[in-house]
């Protein structure tokens, strides 16, 4: 039998499980494509824009994990910018791939709302490694510059505000004022006067999620002296002010949005089904309806659970959802029955500045604290190692190749 080709479109939590598992069985040359030559590690974003490690802990090199997996796999830098289900190609900027299957992982991006005015050109987002070093960069050098013109005396406020109060928000939020709380000791007398701002359109933060979290994160939240305003929605945004509910006026020095997000660019070239975040709809094998060789799994798609509660778009739900995709095309090159959907959240874990962190596993795993962080840590950890040591293989594999050709000539 002919070998089958899948190109998977996405290196994020979900495009790398998807990867993961087709590699492994051997059946199918496999095509990764993304615009960027990393995995970004997208939910330690806030340990580096707060100095708390460096980029290459937040970045997995997707060429060398390629390489890992023998000739079968093949990763291509290029940006996908449309798909012809037609004729099987997803087309890039300068090249068609065909496919057998195809496995769309592209994710989200941050959902800058077009009618709140200003809110793109004047605030920052995470969403991606650019983003995100791009803030950590702007915001030092904003620092740097009101403690030189002050003498290294911040008399004045300098205020940091970020809107939205969910997972991205709340742990940036904690990490940032933890990071400031250790500036502040490190540097007794400059910068005592920099205030974190959490602007939130609900009651309270982690809307949506367990009492446990939510209590836990609002405790520590103001243990850290985060300022929470709650029932405050973000109308407008100018250089340096803002404004909630088209009244109160706050100010601020440097702003992050982490509001919610919308599917990737690709999915508006896509004249297929799509709720409103432009999510891609999927069945209960996570193929797009009329295009059964094709699969959408992660930010990209919406997914829900066997209760048909829309999933939220965690890495958990992205790498679970990955993985079944591979299956299931797996299934489908050896004619086997495919497996119905089945995803649900496992646990939530937050991490809410320095050591420390709530956790909610299991349905009755629940700590905060520095054992919290523990184990949080040792989760990202294991993640982070494994690819690490997959990736290294592929460094070998590259050397060895190198060699033999030093050997050749």
């Amino acid at each position: 039998m002919e070998r089958q080709r899948v190109v998977i479109v996405g290196g994020g939590y979900a495009g790398v499980k998807a990867l993961q598992t087709l590699a492994s069985s051997g059946l199918c040359d496999i095509l990764l494509i993304d615009q960027h030559p990393y995995h970004y590690l997208q939910t330690e974003a806030y340990e580096l824009i707060a100095n708390e490690c460096s980029m290459t802990r937040v970045t997995i090199d997707l060429v060398a994990l390629s390489l890992s997996y023998g000739e079968h796999v093949t990763f291509l830098k290029d940006t996908i910018r449309e798909i012809d289900f037609e004729n099987r190609c997803a087309s890039g900027q300068n090249s068609c791939h065909p496919y057998d299957y195809l496995l769309l992982c592209t994710g989200s991006r941050t959902a800058y709302e077009s009618a709140t005015p200003g809110l793109r050109e004047h605030s920052h987002g995470v969403k991606t490694l650019p983003s995100a070093l791009s803030f950590k960069h702007q915001f030092e050098q904003r620092l740097y510059a009101r403690m030189e013109s002050e003498g290294g005396w911040c008399s004045e406020p300098f205020n940091v505000v970020i809107g939205g109060g969910g997972l991205s928000g709340v742990e940036i939020a904690a990490e940032m004022a933890h990071y400031i709380r250790v500036f502040h000791q490190d540097n007794t007398l400059t910068c005592d006067n920099i205030h974190i701002f959490l602007i939130i359109p609900h009651e309270n933060v982690l809307e949506g999620m367990e009492p446990y979290l939510i209590e836990k994160a609002t405790q520590r939240l103001i243990q850290l002296g985060v300022k929470i305003i709650n029932h405050s929605r973000i109308t407008s945004v100018e250089e340096h002010t803002l404004r909630l509910n088209d009244a109160d006026i706050v100010c601020f020095d440097f702003m992050i949005f982490t509001g919610g997000i919308i599917a990737s660019t690709l999915t508006s070239t896509m004249n297929l089904p799509k709720n409103k975040k432009s999510q891609l709809i999927v069945d209960e094998y996570l193929r797009i309806p009329m295009h059964e060789e094709v699969f959408a799994v992660g930010d990209i798609a919406e997914i829900r659970d066997s209760d048909g509660k829309m999933l939220p778009p965690t890495a958990q739900i992205a790498e679970q959802s990955g993985t079944l995709a591979a299956k299931n095309i797996l299934a489908l090159i050896e004619g086997h029955q495919m497996s119905r959907a089945k995803i649900k959240i496992e646990g939530m874990m937050v991490a809410l500045g320095g050591k420390y962190a709530a956790i909610s596993l299991l349905g009755w795993i629940r700590v905060s604290g520095l054992l919290g962080y523990w184990i949080k840590t040792a989760i990202m950890r294991g993640y982070r190692y494994l690819l690490h040591r997959q990736c290294t293989k592929g460094m070998d594999r590259l050397s060895e190749t190198k060699r033999q050709c030093r050997r050749g000539f």
